[in-house]
């Protein structure tokens, strides 16, 4: 085993700022700390399968969601249960989230009944119900910057935005990934940069993900005329929704290429779960049936041409889009095969 001088270690971060990341790799995760960590204790009180816990934004509390519709939040450090509360929802929750600058009164809950209700948990009440989502709601993100305001992804192909603040209690579509995937395409995960807000990290069926400039969205749509449609709530504009250089795109050099072995294999490949390292500099992706990837968002590679089978030129692409544009998923398309010499992964 390697051995660790750390007072070496110390002086030479303080005095070479080049080695502050591999000090903090190196003694993040050892070998005599694993060794040391065991079960402190169970938490009892769900009747059925625990599918998501979240932390407050102090990191004494945890919610914890279930296949039992209830929600729990624990006092972990002294292994206490202090509040039990049915959500309201009529299928597994997969989700919680706490909503920031509500001094933990506030907790947001998805669920596969493609609901998505906000509590408040000091009369234990569940004061909104969203039922906008056609499918599962997998993950809800909130951003500091934005109290009042959170994100939901679902099945249906769509990230909504809301607003807690409007009068008409609605949700608004941001991005609706059935626009450029076709609609068999499954929001799966989402995440804002903690450094920068206006950042939301999107994982969805196929191999890329997204990072969307939230506030560069906005800014186009205001100057969208609206839609004159009775009842339609949506941000998006019918031609170009999200415009251009508003999103990036992030994927594993390899797995454009293998795509088509991966179908004929019947292997999904489907972001499951992203999140932001503390500066928002690094971007961590669990690929299901795949591998998990760190991206470094600072130091970004040249943009690779990726060319699609011609078989994959339809409305039913599973990662890509029609050639109206010429463009599909911010990679631009060409129509004879792949580009091998090219495809070299864009991970670490």
């Amino acid at each position: 085993m390697e051995l660790f001088n750390v007072t070496r270690d110390i002086i030479q971060r303080q005095i070479k700022e080049r080695n502050t990341l591999q000090f903090e790799r190196r003694y993040h995760v050892i070998d005599p700390f694993i060794k040391r960590l065991g079960l402190e204790c169970e938490l009892e009180g769900h009747s059925g399968c625990v599918n998501c816990l979240e932390w407050n934004e102090k990191g004494d509390l945890l919610a914890s969601g279930s296949d039992d519709q209830h929600i729990i939040l624990w006092d972990p450090f002294s292994c206490k249960k202090l509040l039990t509360m049915h959500t309201g929802h009529t299928a597994n929750i997969f989700t919680v989230k706490f909503l920031p600058h509500s001094n933990d009164r506030t907790l947001i809950t998805g669920a596969a009944d493609s609901k998505v209700h906000v509590h408040d948990l000091n009369v234990k009440e569940t004061i909104h119900m969203f039922g906008e989502h056609t499918n599962r709601v997998k993950r809800i993100a909130a951003a500091p910057m934005w109290p009042n305001t959170f994100w939901s992804a679902a099945e249906d192909g769509t990230v909504r935005q809301y607003d807690l603040r409007e009068s008409s209690k609605r949700s608004q579509i941001l991005v609706d990934l059935t626009e450029y995937c076709g609609q068999h395409v499954e929001a799966k995960c989402l995440a804002i940069n903690p450094q920068n807000n206006n950042y939301l990290a999107v994982g969805a069926s196929g191999p890329f993900v997204r990072v969307y400039d939230v506030r560069m969205i906005h800014n186009h749509r205001k100057a969208v005329k609206p839609s004159s449609a009775p009842g339609v709530q949506t941000f998006c504009d019918r031609y170009k929704s999200v415009p251009d250089g508003a999103v990036q795109y992030y994927v594993a050099g390899h797995l454009p290429v293998k795509q088509p072995d991966y179908n004929n294999r019947l292997r999904v490949l489907v972001a499951t779960y992203v999140a932001f390292n503390p500066d928002g500099t690094e971007l961590l992706v669990n690929m299901g049936g795949e591998q998990v990837y760190l991206f470094d968002l600072t130091n970004k590679q040249k943009p690779y041409t990726f060319l699609l089978p011609k078989k994959c030129h339809s409305n039913e692409l599973q990662n890509g889009k029609s050639m109206a544009n010429g463009v599909t998923n911010g990679i631009h398309l060409h129509s004879n095969g792949f580009r091998l010499s090219e495809a070299w992964p864009q991970s670490r």
